[in-house]
């Protein structure tokens, strides 16, 4: 008997996953996306997607690999990394989840929640030691 040859094409993409997953793990043993959700204000009610602390870690990740800051760049990198990304995270990454606009106004709430902030470190140093 010969072997049958299947007409169904397989797909097969590869990704570069570098430190990602190693760097995700971090932050998410520190709590990163839980602090800041507890602590920061909630998001606006028509928001879907992502929270404040998932996208935070998300942005956070990019920095860290990346050595750079820029909002603009991170959907694009997101989108590079997709796969690895909600792998590391659990997470369903939307398409316009890391958009600039988003990130900014995660950044602008962490920049008026200084008291926020403050609660986040001290517990963060408490945890630690």
């Amino acid at each position: 008997m010969g072997a049958r040859m299947s007409s169904e094409l397989l797909e097969i993409s590869s990704e570069r996953i570098d430190d990602i997953p190693v760097i995700v793990e971090w932050l998410l043993q520190m709590e990163i996306a839980k602090l800041l959700d507890k602590n920061l204000s909630r998001l606006h009610g028509n928001h879907q997607g992502l929270s404040y602390g998932q996208l935070s870690v998300l942005l956070l990740t990019y920095i860290i690999t990346q050595a750079d800051h820029r909002l603009c760049a991170v959907e694009a990198w997101v989108k590079a990394h997709q796969q690895i990304l909600e792998l590391s995270t659990g997470w369903l990454i939307g398409e316009k989840d890391t958009s600039d606009d988003r990130l900014a106004r995660v950044v602008e709430e962490l920049g008026k929640q200084s008291e926020a902030i403050r609660q986040i470190e001290i517990r963060r140093c408490i945890n630690a030691g």
